[in-house]
């Protein structure tokens, strides 16, 4: 029995829910304790929609958590686009995506209209919409995926829908093919006792009528033309504008657009923010760049951080723990823990952030800054 999954023989047992709230926050305390904060990428392989890795620090489903890194609420998955590959499969979800272009340059497909990338840029993919990328054809792609998604497995929002397979699909151990009667394929079956299942389950592409239908009417939406009276009115018209936002901004933020900027944490450059203008809103991503021998400043904030090693290497200081890293590895950093940066390269290192937004509409938000990075005050800080 997995040790986040005690209910289970706690059913048996007529225990008041305040005892196993204190047996289990420690179970879970203790377990997230145990684990590291510095990851080496798990290898890519191939899947039914290309190649891509297994999720870093496990499913992005609240199934499976606490089991590589310290996280709750993130995890991470690679996809690799190899010169001249099969095309990718495309697939929809609720969970709005932000895709992370670390090498080469392709294409990103979102409900019909294409989108091309660069080496750095993100991609920025709105909610309940059939995406498909691919790289170019002479030099491929890798991408990288921050992912909040165990957020909407919370809210009942963990909805799937499969379109498309890669065109050369590698079908996953206890699963195989479906056909039509004229050999088209048209989905796969999961076997019985995979997973514990007493009776096989089919996974057939398209769209699922209740939600396509709730989704449909969302995206056919028109802008609101009446008086907000109300309070309720204001939930009325919020309704229209979300989708008019979805429609009009950018789904790629380009990193050569994006100006540096001199702060207290150090040398940054945000790709989405609060108050940036884009069709992913569950994330804040940010570029963070300190120089040979140099270090960021120090802070502390409730949100998880994920943090993807571009070029360099160095070590963070977790609460007075030091955690080596290097280019390509993940640095995990749990909610509410005091952490600093330290380049210990001769050329610069270059980090990439991501942290839920979640946190900052819970009211927990802010950041409280413990020490200035040392260029900062030079800057003119």
């Amino acid at each position: 029995m997995n040790v986040l999954e005690p209910w289970k023989e706690a059913q048996k047992i007529s225990y008041s829910d305040r005892l196993k709230r204190f047996v289990y926050q420690q179970e879970e305390e203790s377990l997230a304790g145990s684990l590291p904060r510095v990851l080496e990428q798990l290898p890519m392989k191939p899947t039914v929609m290309g190649i891509d890795s297994p999720h870093q620090m496990g499913d992005h489903t609240v199934y499976e958590m606490l089991t590589r890194g310290p996280f709750y609420c993130m995890t991470a998955h690679f996809t690799g686009v190899a010169p001249h590959s099969p095309v990718r499969g495309a697939h929809r979800h609720i969970v709005p995506p932000a895709l992370f272009c670390t090498t080469g340059k392709g294409w990103e497909w979102n409900d019909g209209k294409t989108y091309n990338f660069e080496a750095y840029d993100l991609l920025l993919v709105p909610p309940y919409t059939i995406h498909q990328h691919g790289g170019d054809r002479e030099i491929g792609c890798e991408i990288y995926v921050p992912e909040t998604a165990r957020v909407f497995h919370l809210l009942g929002l963990m909805r799937r829908e499969q379109f498309k397979l890669n065109e050369k699909p590698a079908f996953p151990e206890g699963t195989e093919p479906i056909y039509d009667d004229a050999g088209k394929l048209i989905g796969y079956r999961i076997k019985k006792g995979v997973l514990g299942i007493t009776k096989e389950i089919e996974v057939i592409f398209g769209a699922e009528p209740s939600a396509d239908a709730a989704f449909q009417a969302r995206c056919s939406a028109q802008p609101w033309k009446g008086e907000v009276k109300n309070s309720y009115d204001r939930y009325l018209s919020l309704y229209h504008s979300e989708i008019e936002f979805c429609r009009s901004v950018s789904h790629v933020a380009p990193e050569r657009e994006q100006p540096w900027e001199w702060t207290p944490h150090g040398k940054l450059k945000w790709m989405v923010h609060p108050d940036t203008e884009t069709a992913t809103k569950d994330l804040w991503v940010y570029f963070q760049e300190i120089p040979p021998g140099s270090r960021s400043g120090q802070h502390r904030h409730a949100s998880e951080e994920q943090i993807l090693v571009l070029e360099g290497r160095g070590y963070d200081v977790h609460d007075g723990e030091r955690w080596d890293w290097r280019q390509s590895d993940l640095i995990c950093i749990p909610a509410m823990t005091t952490h600093q940066h330290f380049n210990r390269g001769e050329s610069r290192a270059l980090l990439l952030s991501s942290m839920p937004s979640v946190y900052m509409h819970l009211g927990l938000g802010g950041i409280e800054q413990i020490e200035d990075a040392p260029e900062y005050a030079e800057k003119g800080g």
